[in-house]
């Protein structure tokens, strides 16, 4: 049976209190859990910003190596990329943010 907004608004106030209160509850996690989302996001964007920043930054000091960044703040550093997603990952960093940096950005070339 579909009902509307407001006949769902009716069968939930004939609810009992207690009822009612565990449909509440549940409200509320399912809230935190989609703001959780959110701000995982905007946290995940600022740190890849801040990743950004210091990569233009540190250019030339780390011309050909691969890094691992988390925010701004250098992880693991070196010349062979399973070795260094490796020691970020012992670290404790689950998703390591790893690049190849270049002295200067490539320029892209397509079709």
């Amino acid at each position: 049976m579909i009902q509307t907004a407001e006949q769902f608004i009716e069968n939930l106030r004939a609810l009992p209190k207690v009822e009612r209160e565990k449909i509440y509850n549940l409200i509320k996690i399912e809230e935190k859990k989609s703001n959780g989302r959110k701000e995982d996001w905007r946290e995940k964007e600022r740190k890849f910003q801040l990743s950004l920043k210091w990569i233009d930054e540190h250019r030339k000091e780390f011309d050909g190596k691969f890094v691992v960044l988390e925010g701004d703040n250098l992880v693991a550093c070196g010349d062979d990329s399973k070795t260094v997603y490796e020691e970020a990952r012992t670290k404790g960093y689950k998703s390591p943010f790893l690049t190849r940096i270049t002295a200067e950005d490539l320029p892209f070339g397509g079709w």
